[in-house]
């Protein structure tokens, strides 16, 4: 898994606090607690089968901007693409390990700061070896697979619209995009490495990324909803201090040693 790291963002200032609260930032101070919709993704946040327990990267992350901030974090799951609905009904206060992953999302919610920032590859399978230059994808004899309400989805039509893309349920998860690609039922995905390291860890054929010197970036961090923002400058508070206090690296380092 390889994860970019921003050493430069993460220091910007952030803007003084406003007068009242909103209805969720109100909640969160009420309770002392941030209810944090999360989507299960690899090594981010995933579900052990036996106890159910969530680990991974995301878990450790957000559980350490949680302490800094003196408040408790639990998390629900949440589909892709529901995000601003579930923070205007009032389900959850925020929604951790979230960005800019389908570009109709950003009129609807607000980001914090990145927490870092996540490279994002086409997949092929290891057999395949027909793709030499990015042009080469946008063809209509070239089928993409991607997930409703992510980046997968998001990028084909803007990159490659001569290609078809065939698109999962929001309900589905990283393995069942991969699959697609590794049977020969779609010739290539957008995807993150951090699923397909572990899905290539337990699958063959494997995958491969092409043209790795020209990754699409995306931040991650956090998202509110609109206009929250309070709760966004507390968020933003905490994910600094934790950088700013050398907290984050251990735990990226954790799960990426190399990165």
């Amino acid at each position: 898994m390889k994860i970019l790291l921003s050493l430069v963002v993460l220091l910007l200032a952030v803007p003084a606090y406003a007068a009242d609260g909103g209805e969720a930032y109100d909640r969160v101070i009420k309770s002392n607690t941030l209810r944090c919709g999360i989507m299960l993704w690899p090594p981010y946040f995933e579900m052990d089968a036996n106890t159910h327990a969530l680990k991974g990267f995301g878990v450790d992350f957000y559980n350490a901007v949680a302490e800094i901030l003196g408040i408790k974090i639990t998390y629900s799951e949440i589909i892709p693409g529901q995000q601003a609905e579930d923070l205007n009904r009032g389900k959850i206060d925020a929604v951790c390990n979230d960005g800019p992953y389908v570009f109709s999302a950003m009129k609807f919610v607000d980001y914090t700061v990145p927490a870092y920032y996540g490279p994002t590859y086409v997949y092929v399978s290891e057999k395949n070896t027909s793709f030499k230059t990015p042009d080469d994808l946008n063809k209509k004899a070239v089928r993409f697979v991607g997930m409703d309400g992510d980046l997968s989805s998001d990028l084909v039509p803007r990159h490659y619209p001569q290609a078809a893309l065939q698109t999962l349920p929001a309900t589905s998860d990283a393995a069942a995009l991969m699959l697609q690609v590794s049977t020969g039922k779609a010739d290539a995905v957008i995807i993150d490495p951090g699923p397909v390291d572990g899905f290539n860890a337990q699958n063959s054929p494997k995958l491969k990324p092409l043209f790795k010197e020209s990754p699409f970036v995306y931040p991650i961090g956090m998202s509110v909803k609109k206009g929250e923002q309070q709760l966004l400058n507390m968020l933003n508070s905490g994910i600094s201090a934790l950088w700013n206090t050398h907290g984050a690296l251990p735990i990226l380092r954790k799960y990426d040693p190399k990165g």
